[in-house]
């Protein structure tokens, strides 16, 4: 519970905060936030690349991340649809291996006539 209490703290917090310094305002008060940002932290990411012997690689460019986001949106668009138009077909088979599930379950179950009691003809 106390673990619950400080994850919500902090993320009330940053939501706080991003509010008021206005980033889910308009698009020209975020990018002013984002190159605020940006100027703020580049002195000490300077000098944080320098010491990793790592170099990431470049970010794909606009034009490209449009086009995978269209395509994979479009990606999940037609795999709804096809669960969609599939989906009676699926219920129908699940309703029928339910069925014969409990049937077979069912025959296992029956109690077989005890030795002093007759057999009905």
């Amino acid at each position: 519970m106390l673990k619950f209490g400080i994850k919500s703290a902090i993320l009330g917090t940053a939501v706080y905060y991003t509010v008021d310094k206005g980033v889910w305002k308009d698009s020209a008060t975020t990018s002013a936030i984002y190159e605020e940002l940006e100027n703020g932290v580049s002195p000490y990411v300077g000098d944080f690349k320098k010491q990793i012997p790592y170099e990431l690689p470049a970010l794909p460019s606009n034009d490209r991340l449009t086009y995978l986001f269209k395509y994979y949106w479009n990606s999940g668009v037609k795999a709804t649809f096809k669960f969609l138009v599939d989906l009676p077909t699926h219920t129908g088979n699940a309703a029928t291996k339910t069925y014969e599930l409990i049937s077979s379950a069912i025959e296992l179950v029956e109690p077989s006539p005890s030795p002093g009691q007759e057999t009905a003809k």
